[in-house]
């Protein structure tokens, strides 16, 4: 008991292996929550130490409590150098079954190099979430793709359109998500690569590219979608008819 031993923590140096290792330490030694010493490398960038767990037969697919592998982490914190040294030794059943992809993590937390790195040894641009999943979410995201429109990441979202991903995956168009933020970039990618510049909510005919520029006073993003085809008239049309209008 006690403090946790360097070596669980992912914190010791490389020149301490055979100090620790004629000790006899587990390598997959488990916290409560089931993280190893090879989580916390992972999550420190620790690449030469990560390294060294794997060759002392570091199991690279402990899911921790939470259900995410080293590779999850190592993505999510943007550990490119890591993350290559993952995907060969990590178990792709595993990652199926998992709730959510390392690319997933990646695209949310903008780290477009990772996001390079799995799609080049390949990942699956096109993965969704599961449904327990994705209602956690208001606008029911299932798409790596939106997870990065959703977080401004302009880079890892062409990075993912070059890859194959589908604009017609998500509930929500990427599209109306990049109005949304206000990125004419973004929204001029999704405009190239085929979005529909009248996309809509099935739930809310209102909601569409054109009303939510203009709703936000954006006037360059709104020249984008015009200079792009959108139909303008529609912004001035009552979706439920006059009567609804003289209430």
């Amino acid at each position: 008991h006690g403090e946790p031993s360097s070596l669980l923590w992912g914190h010791c140096e490389p020149n301490d292996d055979c100090f620790l290792f004629i000790l006899g330490a587990d390598v997959n030694t488990q916290t409560c929550d089931g993280v190893t010493a090879l989580h916390e490398a992972s999550k420190n960038g620790h690449t030469e130490i990560a390294a060294l767990l794997l060759t002392k037969n570091a199991d690279a697919n402990k899911p921790t409590s939470s259900g995410l592998l080293p590779l999850h982490i190592a993505a999510q914190y943007g550990h490119d150098k890591i993350v290559s040294l993952l995907v060969s030794v990590t178990s792709r059943a595993m990652l199926r079954h998992s709730w959510i992809s390392p690319l997933h993590l990646a695209a949310e937390h903008n780290r477009h190099t990772v996001a390079a790195v799995l799609l080049k040894t390949g990942a699956d641009v096109n993965a969704t979430l599961p449904h327990s999943h994705s209602i956690k979410y208001a606008d029911r995201r299932t798409t790596a793709l939106y997870f990065a429109i959703a977080n401004g990441s302009t880079e890892t979202a062409e990075a993912l359109l070059n890859a194959g991903a589908s604009l017609s995956l998500d509930p929500v168009s990427p599209l109306l998500m990049a109005v949304r933020q206000g990125c004419v970039s973004t929204v001029s990618l999704l405009l190239e690569r085929g979005a529909n510049v009248n996309a809509s909510i099935p739930t809310c005919t209102t909601t569409f590219p054109a009303l939510v520029a203009l709703c936000q006073n954006n006037l360059p993003l709104l020249k984008c979608l015009l200079d792009n085809g959108c139909d303008a008239l529609s912004c001035f049309t009552c979706a439920y008819g006059k009567s609804f209008s003289k209430r």
